[in-house]
């Protein structure tokens, strides 16, 4: 499994548009923000990147029935994608896989206690860091949820992660294996799942990218 993030805050579209295709670069095209706009196409330009350096330099995407995208020409190359504020993150494996980042911000707490497991909103309560205990919990969550290919199909409360030595997967089948960080300097958090044994995340510079494509 390789597993990267990047800051795509400086993204320079004019530099990396002859490597997105047209229909992210329509789709992006569709958001107001600058921020959005570099978070739609950055995710695809890491992407390209993480594929390029396995082998893979003609990609066919194309979408499952419950939205997932995936390489219709390579169907044993699995992948998935996240963002957050300013940082991206990819996940690419030979197994199904889900990643998910997420910046570390103020929430309302109460959500956990209704879509949580009563365990998991224990642990949230019982750690002095509640705000990081909760994002602990989301992107483990979400990235199983990927993971499965059904998203947000799979409710948050049918099952249950705990955090403990190991992370553990509660009422439902454990069919893969986690990965937890807390990245640049605390303000992100990422989580993987993955049926592969899991890798450490490696931050890629996007200007890196860029001089490679411009050159």
């Amino acid at each position: 499994m390789l597993l990267y993030y990047m800051d795509v805050s400086e993204l320079d579209f004019n530099r990396i548009k002859s490597s997105v295709s047209k229909t992210r670069i329509k789709k992006s095209s569709r958001y107001f923000h600058k921020k959005d706009r570099n978070l739609s196409v950055g995710v695809e330009v890491l992407l390209n990147h993480v594929l390029d350096k396995i082998g893979i330099s003609n990609p066919i995407f194309d979408i499952d029935k419950y939205g997932k995208p995936y390489l219709k020409n390579y169907s044993d190359i699995h992948f998935n994608l996240s963002h957050s504020e300013k940082y991206v993150a990819c996940a690419v494996s030979d197994s199904p896989v889900g990643v998910d980042i997420e910046y570390v911000q103020d929430i309302d707490l109460s959500l956990a206690k209704y879509f949580f497991y009563g365990t998991e909103y224990e642990y949230i309560l019982n750690n002095n860091n509640q705000k990081k205990a909760f994002f602990e919990l989301w992107v483990l969550k979400e990235s199983y949820m990927k993971m499965t290919g059904l998203g947000f199909r799979l409710a948050l409360d049918e099952f249950c992660i705990q955090i403990n030595d190991q992370i553990e997967l509660i009422h439902r089948e454990n069919t893969g294996s986690f990965g937890l960080w807390n990245i640049c300097g605390g303000d992100y958090m990422l989580g993987v799942c993955s049926q592969s044994r899991i890798t450490e995340p490696a931050l890629i510079n996007l200007q890196d990218i860029e001089n490679v494509i411009g050159d």
